[in-house]
């Protein structure tokens, strides 16, 4: 019961450290309330912004110290590891949402950082090889500053990579779950500052009309989930009869000059002027997944399509919002090949990890699909970039089937 009653106690305990707000403090010791300037938060960043750097110093230290210092606390006095890492999650709470302030403080993210630093320090000790991972996110931070130079989009594309590696290299460690829920609270307040201050906008008109083609994407991952669990054939029937669908309404659309009326000018926001007399990349898309699942083995088929599936959707959606630097003119960005390569690296690493492919097949899938993508001159790339880079895997694949038998 004590017990119960000490942990609870070390629970509020963190709340209040971490609800003490130096920010806020002495924005008042000035005057103003730092809450309605600048971003609006009573955060470091905002205090640098209002107050200036040798209020925002102090500020940091404090908000970056404050959840950690309560876990080492709770640790050292013996308290349950649970609670302990919990008050640290207080500490970030109490941040966020102080009861003096009317639950309305910052964004947390100092103190999150500083138990992310900690959790980070604790898993090299005990496995440093874990750190060989760091310059690969480092590279994958670099390739998405480079493109956007947005500091909130960097969180948003390594983290989930860092959450994936941790759960996978200490797979039964406590501290997975909090380091999680840590790492969770940056990317969300890190996608709310992107969207609150419309840092990522794409103002191409196609992509307003038909953005649905390009978010709904991603979503074809199902097909290969349904591959790994219900096997090769039903997984083709059910990309079969969905690629089939999609030919016929195109047949319709090419050849009958009334379903093309209602389908490419009434329905505007589904097919594109280009597509009016050929296939759509809708139905190419598709076509090449059943392809890719009807031919390849099972790991380079599931590779092959994920490359498609997100290095396509990454590369379309960055070029859009950031391409500056035409590599073919009018046709392909740097910035959008870039996001391609980065988005190569990012699930290039989960197919490693999960697949039974060796590493440098991998490699090879991961430069080929990019390279297909930016030389696919007069062909569809759907078409082009699974095909391709699934037959060169296979060759690698049979060579190097072949030096084992040898």
């Amino acid at each position: 019961m004590w017990q119960i009653v000490i942990n609870i106690a070390f629970l509020i305990f963190g709340y209040l450290l971490g609800s003490v707000n130096p920010g806020y403090i002495f924005g008042k010791l000035k005057g103003i309330d730092i809450r309605e300037l600048g971003t609006k938060n009573a955060g470091t960043s905002n205090t640098y912004r209002v107050l200036g750097i040798g209020y925002a110093i102090p500020t940091a230290i404090y908000d970056t110290l404050k959840g950690v210092s309560i876990v080492l606390i709770t640790l050292s006095l013996g308290i349950d590891p649970f609670y302990a890492h919990l008050s640290g999650i207080m500490a970030i709470i109490g941040h966020i949402f102080p009861f003096y302030l009317r639950f309305k403080g910052g964004q947390g993210v100092a103190a999150a950082t500083g138990l992310l630093l900690y959790y980070l320090c604790l898993y090299f000790t005990i496995n440093p090889w874990f750190f060989l991972l760091l310059p690969y996110l480092l590279l994958i931070v670099a390739i998405f500053y480079y493109i956007a130079r947005i500091g909130n989009l960097l969180g948003v594309m390594v983290l989930p990579v860092l959450a994936y590696a941790v759960w996978i290299t200490y797979p039964f460690n406590i501290e997975n779950i909090f380091f999680t829920i840590i790492l969770a609270q940056i990317v969300a307040i890190g996608i709310y500052n992107i969207i609150d201050r419309k840092l990522f906008r794409i103002e191409d008109e196609d992509f307003q009309t038909r953005y649905w083609r390009v978010i709904t994407r991603p979503f074809a991952f199902l097909f290969i989930i349904f591959f790994i669990i219900l096997g090769q054939f039903t997984t083709l029937m059910i990309i079969g009869i969905v690629a089939c669908v999609f030919i016929i309404l195109d047949i319709l659309r090419i050849f009958h000059k009334k379903s093309d009326a209602l389908m490419t000018e009434r329905a505007k926001r589904v097919y594109r002027e280009e597509e009016r007399k050929t296939f759509s990349s809708m139905t190419t898309f598709l076509v090449a997944l059943f392809i890719s699942v009807l031919l390849f083995e099972k790991n380079i088929a599931i590779a092959s399509s994920v490359f498609l599936i997100f290095g396509d959707s990454f590369g379309k959606i960055f070029g859009l919002a950031f391409g500056k630097k035409w590599i073919i003119k009018h046709k392909k960005s740097l910035e959008g090949t870039l996001a391609y390569i980065g988005a190569m690296l990012i699930f290039g690493y989960i197919l490693y990890t999960s697949l039974d492919l060796s590493l440098w097949i991998l490699i090879i899938g991961c430069l080929t699909a990019p390279l297909v993508e930016l030389l696919s001159m007069g062909v569809n790339d759907n078409l082009t970039v699974p095909i391709i880079s699934g037959a060169i895997m296979t060759v690698a694949y049979l060579w190097e089937f072949n030096l084992i038998l040898l």
